[in-house]
């Protein structure tokens, strides 16, 4: 069964949308959401605002879509946004972290250092070190977007 290439959105613009479509190597993303898009994944950044907006547009919608949060600097998030996504955890499918990549500041095409580093190789010790924590995230945030897009089995009756 092939699923459909997910709908990717961020809730502002630079929030990290076409980062998350190379991790889920996606071909594409949707750009900036747009009040009344449904999408299958939203994105946001650490920072509280960002955060509490796109709480608000995913539970608007009639299918709540995977939330995932990039981080915005290699620090800790503020308290009220761990509290933002700790009460809103529930009333997503998921929530996935995506963290902070010192390295893909200083080169000229990140997205394509990362989709080098993860999706090039066919085992996953040859990831580079550098990568695995965001293989990891990709990881889980394939998971949680297969179960999401993956139809449900009618049950005969």
């Amino acid at each position: 069964m092939t699923l459909p290439v997910p709908r990717i959105a961020g809730i502002g613009g630079g929030v990290g949308t076409t980062l998350v479509a190379t991790l889920l190597a996606a071909p594409f993303d949707a750009g900036k959401y747009q009040a009344g898009d449904q999408v299958d994944v939203l994105v946001c950044e650490s920072v509280t605002g960002s955060v509490a907006n796109a709480i608000a547009a995913g539970m608007m919608q009639p299918i709540v879509p995977v939330l995932v949060v990039v981080d915005d600097c290699g620090r800790p998030w503020p308290k009220t946004v761990r509290q933002r996504v700790e009460m809103a955890r529930p009333n997503f499918p998921r929530v996935v972290r995506v963290p902070w990549l010192e390295r893909l500041r200083s080169v000229d095409d990140p997205h394509a250092v990362l989709a080098e580093a993860l999706h090039s190789h066919t085992y996953l010790d040859e990831v580079p070190g550098w990568a695995m924590p965001t293989q990891k995230a990709a990881a889980e945030l394939t998971a949680a977007v297969t179960t999401l897009l993956t139809p449900a089995q009618e049950v005969p009756e």
